[in-house]
């Protein structure tokens, strides 16, 4: 099982239909609205790049209102200890 991080660019006032959409999917361990250089963070959960890949390219990028997504795959969590 992988993580991966998907950064998305929506256009104006399409962020929490999209979000909505993308949440149904199974892949879609959270979502989330955000501010800042993109709109949309999601949180993916895969068996591997190829099933991340293939989420992103075909289901994502081809949503309407989606400008831009960047994936990033996580290599490790490190978390501290209080």
């Amino acid at each position: 099982m992988i993580t991966a991080f998907v950064s998305m660019s929506v256009a104006p006032s399409s962020d929490e239909e999209i979000l909505k959409d993308l949440a149904k999917y199974n892949i879609v361990d959270e979502g989330w609205l955000t501010t800042g250089e993109f709109d949309i963070l999601l949180i993916l959960k895969g068996e591997d790049t190829e099933e991340v890949n293939e989420f992103v390219n075909s289901t994502v990028r081809s949503m309407e209102g989606v400008i831009r997504a960047v994936v990033t795959f996580a290599i490790e969590s490190v978390k501290s200890v209080d």
